[in-house]
């Protein structure tokens, strides 16, 4: 009997004791499971202070922004406040309206507030070109040739190539986001038809300079201001109209009414939502790229 009842105890002993050593081994499993699933990777948690600062013309200033508060600049802060990887977005907004590439060099040469910002920021935006095509398209009429925008798209790659020479001087270890222009007469003015070539190679410049070159972007908005389903609505009440100022801001949803040209509170959202993919990308891509050396 004792020999019986030895038996029954070491049993009941062996099975208690496989019954403690599985639970440790599922807590122990449970708990790194649970680990790797709630506990975000370094990558995930890492995070990056953003100090951006704004250069160029009226579309950095925010010209047809009703709110007057600069443009596309606050809404792709707004943005970029909200990723995972941001902890905290710093702007300075140096647009000035008529600025041309020319004026815009010589204002990052020679002014020493703007250069220090520039020094001190790890994003920089650029809006450039839009005064040059203006001033080219004063100079030589309605009835302008795509070749009468040579020379002064020659200057203008110069001025560009010197503005991103004088950054990197300053800072190279700032990204730049170059975001390209947009043909405002696309659907307005069908009888200059060569002037959407003029823009097609003024961007296309822009974007060669910006590939030329590290820590520099080029941002794409001509396609997403002029999409193709809105060109029929446009076009007919274009037809309508008797003179410039009986095409309203409805005719085309992205431009400012006030003068057909710069963009509306929907237009500068657009320029923010591609600006924001494109700094977005390369916060996913390589989070160094922000961290200041």
């Amino acid at each position: 009997m004792k020999k019986f009842k030895s038996i029954i105890i070491n049993a009941l002993v062996i099975v208690v004791t496989a019954v403690l050593v599985f639970g440790v081994l599922e807590l122990g499993f449970s708990d790194d499971d649970s680990q790797s699933e709630s506990v975000p990777s370094e990558e995930e948690m890492a995070e990056v202070s953003l100090d951006l600062v704004a250069v160029g013309d009226s579309l950095t200033e925010g010209v047809g922004d009703s709110t007057q508060r600069g443009g596309f600049v606050p809404l792709v802060s707004d943005q970029l406040r909200m990723h995972p990887n941001v902890q905290s977005v710093q702007t300075q907004n140096f647009g000035n309206a008529g600025d041309t590439s020319s004026q815009i060099l010589t204002k990052l040469s020679n002014e020493e507030l703007l250069r220090n910002a520039v020094t001190e920021s790890n994003v920089i935006t650029l809006t450039v070109g839009g005064n040059d095509i203006v001033h080219t398209f004063g100079d030589v009429g309605i009835n302008a040739s795509f070749e009468d925008f040579s020379a002064s798209i020659n200057e203008y790659k110069n001025n560009v190539q010197e503005i991103l020479s004088t950054i990197h001087e300053l800072n190279p270890n700032a990204l730049i986001y170059i975001i390209g222009l947009y043909n405002p007469y696309h659907y307005y003015f069908s009888e200059f038809s060569e002037l959407q070539e003029v823009f097609d190679n003024w961007n296309a410049t822009t974007e060669q300079l910006a590939d030329q070159q590290e820590r520099v972007r080029f941002v794409a908005v001509d396609a997403l201001f002029n999409p193709a389903e809105i060109q029929g609505d446009i076009e007919e009440n274009v037809e309508d109209a008797e003179n410039l100022e009986e095409l309203e801001d409805e005719n085309h949803p992205y431009l400012y009414e006030g003068d057909l040209f710069h963009p509306n509170d929907a237009g500068y959202q657009i320029m923010a939502d591609a600006l924001y993919d494109q700094i977005q990308r390369d916060l996913s891509e390589n989070l160094n790229l922000f961290l200041t050396q």
